[in-house]
Parts: structure tokens; sequence; C-alpha cells
């Protein structure tokens, strides 16, 4: 293998697993906190990518503007989705919440396909020359992807230290501490439910120039989603980062030398990393709420 060859996987690898790290974020934040496996989380994730083709290329707003109106968008329909469907069906238990998200993310993918078809919506590259170190050309698009989404993980750490994102932290932890030393659990919930599907837009809106958006999208990248948080830790946001990371650069160097058998080298990783670490990396065993 050349150096040349070796950077390319590699940089191919940070920059899938940058995004997985934004999705596997979102997922993580909401299902620690609001204790909901959001089965719709990849949804957003297609919807902000599809959001910036509208923006930027029907439209033709800047990249900028678009990836500020998919990160918008997305924690709107976020909050919409909180105060309509979540907040109605935390009530009844785990499951019942479970399979609400399953339906709304079923009903925004089949309207997907009834709009948009299978055919992939094109956004033009932002970066469209290589970047050339010591005779090493490497895509400058993809890094674009990457350095962005550090971006966005370097505003998330920022946030989750504010004090919003320390009472989010507090009613992960236990919610009732949390509502008994005073936090307001239910302006908690919606707050973490619009940051949470605001990464899955970005992360879609950063992807979109290289990998363009297409309709199937969402289930693929949540997918990937869980095996983050399977490796990771269910409710680790740090092994949630960690995770991603390692499974892009596994799966990119599976794909170039296993090609159509590199899910069966991820899934061989997880299959190893559960049996050692059954609860992950950096995390543990989430309960189910009311078991």
């Amino acid at each position: 293998m050349t150096l040349q060859l070796f950077l390319q996987i590699l940089v191919n690898g940070l920059m899938i697993g940058a995004i997985y790290a934004l999705v596997a974020s979102g997922f993580t934040l909401i299902l620690g906190v609001l204790q909901v496996f959001n089965f719709a989380q990849g949804q957003f994730y297609m919807l902000g990518a599809f959001a910036t083709y509208a923006v930027a290329s029907v439209l033709g707003a800047p990249y900028v503007v678009a990836i500020l109106a998919a990160l918008a968008a997305m924690a709107l329909l976020g909050i919409l989705v909180y105060f309509s469907i979540i907040k109605w069906t935390l009530r009844y238990g785990f499951f019942h919440t479970m399979l609400a998200t399953v339906a709304f993310g079923t009903i925004v993918g089949q309207a997907a396909v009834l709009k948009f078809g299978y055919s992939t919506a094109v956004v033009a590259a932002v970066v469209d020359k290589t970047l050339a170190l010591g005779g090493v050309s490497l895509n400058s698009g993809k890094l674009l992807v990457l350095a962005g989404a550090l971006v966005v993980m370097g505003l998330l750490y920022w946030f989750m230290r504010t004090k919003i994102g320390v009472a989010m932290q507090a009613c992960a932890e236990n919610r009732e501490v949390a509502c008994l030393q005073g936090i307001n659990a239910g302006k908690v919930f919606w707050v973490t439910m619009a940051v949470g599907c605001a990464l899955c837009g970005v992360a879609g809106a950063l992807v979109v120039p290289v990998l363009s958006a297409s309709t199937n999208m969402g289930q693929l990248i949540f997918l990937k989603a869980i095996i983050v948080v399977l490796v990771g830790g269910t409710g680790s946001m740090a092994g949630a980062l960690l995770a991603a990371f390692l499974v892009g650069i596994v799966e990119s160097f599976a794909f170039q030398y296993v090609e159509s058998f590199a899910p069966l080298v991820i899934f061989a990783l997880v299959a190893i990393l559960i049996y050692f670490r059954p609860g992950g990396l950096l995390g543990k065993p989430l309960p189910i709420p009311g078991q």
C-alpha cells in the first residue's frame, strides 16, 4: 500500500466517521435524556441533505446559508415532533414512544420517495480542488466535511457545558433528582430534541456536496448510528464519538480490500467488542424505563 492510498483511505474513514459521530451523538443525546429510542433519527439526516439541496441548488443561496437553513429546519422539526408526538406518548411508556417514532420515520421516508423518487439530488462541490501535501493528493471536499464536522463537535462540547447543557446531563443521569433540584424537565426535553435533530440535519448538509442526497440515506445512516452506539456504549457521548471514528476508519479500509464484504467486517468488530465489553467502550447498558 502506498502512502497516498493509505492517506486517502484514512481521510475517507475520518470523513464518514465524523458524519457517523454527529448522527450518533444526536441519537445518544435523545436516548440518554428523554429515554426515547428515536427510529426516525436517520430521516432528519436525509431531510437535512434535501433541505441543503433546496436552498443551495434550487434557490441558489450560498452553501453556508444552506447549512444554517438545514440546521434551523431540523431543529424546528424536532421541536414539532416532540410537542406533537413524543410528549403525548412518553406517559404510556418506552415502547409506545418507540413505535410512534417508527411510524413517523416510515411516513417521512415514504413521502420523500413520492416527492423525490429514487434519484439523487446533487449539490455542486464547494471545493473541487485537490490538496497536495508532500506529493500526496487529498480530496479537499472531504477534508472540508471533516473540518466542518469537527467544528460542530466543538460547538456541541461548548454547548454541553452551558447551563442548559448541564441540565440535560443532569436529566440524563437521574431525571427525578434533577427535577427536585429545580430543573424544568419539559424545557430540557424539547431543547434536547431540537439539538439532537439539528445535529443530524447538519450532518446531512455537510455530506451532500460529496455524496449527494438520496431518499434511502436515512435508513443507511441509522443502521450505522446503532452500530456506533453499540460499540461506544449506550448513553455515552464520548463513546459515540470514539466509536464513530473507529467504525468509519475500519469501514473505509474494509471497503478498499473486501468491497461488498465490508459490512461483515463491521459486524464482526461489533460482535467482538460486545462479547468482551457488553456495555460498549465507554458506556453501560441502559435499562428499559419501567423495568
